[in-house]
């Protein structure tokens, strides 16, 4: 049986019962949740899911739910079709690598060691970033999962984000990821 394919996307201030009104939302309307992140950020909430339903459908019934449901949570909602060639898994090239960067909070950072992957030829597959205000000056932290298309590569990316690294003040470290944990 054919699936039709959508992308959900919402976000603002957490308030308890977000997950469970909007997967009841989705339940209801017969929409099955492929695969989702939904994460609090500080006081915020966030969440993408990709979504699977039988039919092509964004009935006004299903619409006027969502709605509500952004209206009651205060959040901003969005929900999009999507092919089936993007709902496949990304192919992996090479070999993926773990990047944990650590240091000084400061803008540019993200901007900084995502543009000596993308330079080195690499995808990244996963990034998260926490900021800590616990210390003076405050900590950031950084962890992305990378793949590499060639073996050599990732030599030459260590490299590159530590010289980076160096010169704006965050420490960098690179693993190979177990190909058994993925």
């Amino acid at each position: 049986m054919k699936k039709n394919y959508y992308l959900l996307t919402a976000g603002g201030v957490d308030k308890k019962g977000i997950v469970f009104k909007l997967s009841g939302i989705l339940k209801e309307n017969s929409f099955n949740i492929e695969d989702s992140s939904m994460l609090m950020l500080r006081g915020t909430f966030s969440v993408i899911m990709l979504l699977s339903h039988a039919k092509a459908t964004r009935s006004k019934k299903f619409m006027a739910e969502l709605k509500k449901f952004a209206t009651e949570f205060d959040m901003t909602v969005d929900i999009k079709t999507i092919s089936e060639k993007e709902m496949r898994p990304a192919p992996h090239t090479g070999e993926t690598y773990m990047i944990s960067i650590s240091g000084a909070d400061k803008p540019g950072i993200v901007n900084a060691m995502t543009a000596v992957i993308v330079e080195k030829g690499g995808n990244i597959i996963d990034l998260e970033t926490k900021s800590s205000q616990k210390t003076t000056p405050p900590a950031y932290y950084m962890l992305l999962e990378v793949d590499m298309p060639k073996k050599d590569n990732a030599k030459k990316l260590e490299a590159a984000l530590k010289k980076t690294g160096s010169r704006i003040g965050v420490h960098v470290s690179v693993n190979k990821a177990e190909k058994e944990i993925l």
